[in-house]
């Protein structure tokens, strides 16, 4: 994640990648969007339908365990 924000890959995302018919919000923060990607790619998602590893319950999952979510 790091290595693609050092490399300006938001800023590039959002110079490049306009959405202007989008009526629910799709266009909105590519920058963000884009690194989401990133962050299911790096955790193991092959496919589009795989970055559900980036849902808050699958934290633990995505991290292995070594991330403590949820109260108490």
């Amino acid at each position: 994640m790091r290595l693609a924000e050092r490399c300006g890959l938001p800023e590039l995302a959002r110079a490049k990648v306009q959405l202007k018919d989008a009526v629910n919000g799709a266009g909105a923060a590519v920058g963000a969007k884009v690194m989401s990607l990133v962050a299911g790619m790096l955790a193991g998602a092959d496919s589009i339908d795989d970055t559900d590893v980036l849902r808050h319950g699958a934290m633990a999952k995505a991290f292995r365990g070594r991330c403590h979510v949820g109260g108490a």
